[in-house]
């Protein structure tokens, strides 16, 4: 296991090295807003029905035994408010795999410094330290210093809180990846559409979505892919579609045979450019 300062990067088993997002101060207060909040709700019933109890006991006593039970109603509310604040963190954590309900609002959780999940002792301890971490303002001075933004409670605990992974869904794992295209424009109709299939579609689909080519190898291999398409379309020598440059005849190529074969599923329609920079280049250009 290694760690950087925004990322906690552990290695399995297996070698198979995973990061996760260390969470930053700005959600870890937000979080702790939100839990805070929930917390003087507990404690506000808590107050009332302590409160109901004392005085019921102290309208029934005079003297000094009233003034013990309301002394010792204080003491039971003090006690309650440490014992609800440290219980509920813990099993709020313990049962939902390292989330209160502010992190999970959040999308923060909590695991250990190894990838895996806290146990309910880690959980405890966290929780327990929330006292000297408020009281003492450790916490957020802990919080940042250190490169992981851990407070007192995560170094004794071994902890450390990360932002939740995005989870992949079957849609986004079987999407195709995105087609690079300078342009929209389909051109003239190209001949000879009729002799290519979706073999051919697929091919120079693949071919522009493929990104990270230097500008010559992209040149290079869209040459080595628009030959045999040309021929197998069996255009005449002077075809005009011969004098293209081949990365223009692939865009065009690919446009017009996959409205041909692909209709209504918005293959021919250039969407707003994937990737940054001005508007119709793509990554690839100079």
């Amino acid at each position: 296991m290694s760690a950087g300062y925004d990322t906690q990067r552990v290695t399995t088993a297996d070698n198979v090295g995973i990061n996760f997002r260390v969470a930053g101060l700005a959600t870890r207060f937000a979080a702790a807003l939100l839990d805070g909040l929930l917390l003087l709700i507990l404690l506000f019933v808590a107050a009332v029905l302590i409160g109901a109890i004392a005085d019921a006991l102290a309208g029934t006593t005079t003297g000094n035994s009233a003034g013990e039970i309301l002394s010792l109603a204080g003491l039971l509310l003090a006690a309650c408010l440490v014992l609800i604040a440290i219980l509920s963190f813990t099993i709020a954590q313990a049962v939902s795999g390292g989330r209160t309900p502010g992190k999970a609002a959040m999308g923060l959780r909590v695991i250990r410094i190894d990838g895996g999940t806290a146990n309910l002792g880690a959980y405890f301890l966290r929780s327990a330290a929330y006292i000297p971490d408020l009281l003492l303002a450790l916490g957020p001075i802990l919080m940042f210093f250190h490169p992981q933004s851990r407070r007192l409670g995560d170094l004794l605990a071994g902890t450390v809180v990360v932002r939740e992974r995005t989870p992949v869904t079957l849609q986004a794992a079987t999407a195709p990846s995105p087609v690079y295209l300078r342009s929209g424009d389909p051109g003239p109709v190209i001949d000879g559409l009729g002799n290519l299939g979706e073999r051919e579609l697929n091919a120079v689909r693949t071919f522009l979505s493929r990104p990270g080519l230097l500008p010559g190898q992209r040149a290079e291999l869209a040459g080595r892919l628009a030959g045999p398409l040309l021929e197998r379309m069996h255009l005449a020598f002077g075809a005009p579609e011969r004098l293209w440059p081949p990365e223009l005849f692939l865009e065009r190529l690919y446009l017009q045979l996959a409205a041909r074969l692909q209709p209504g599923d918005g293959a021919g329609v250039l969407p707003p450019p994937p990737y940054g920079g001005i508007a119709g280049r793509p990554p690839w250009a100079p």
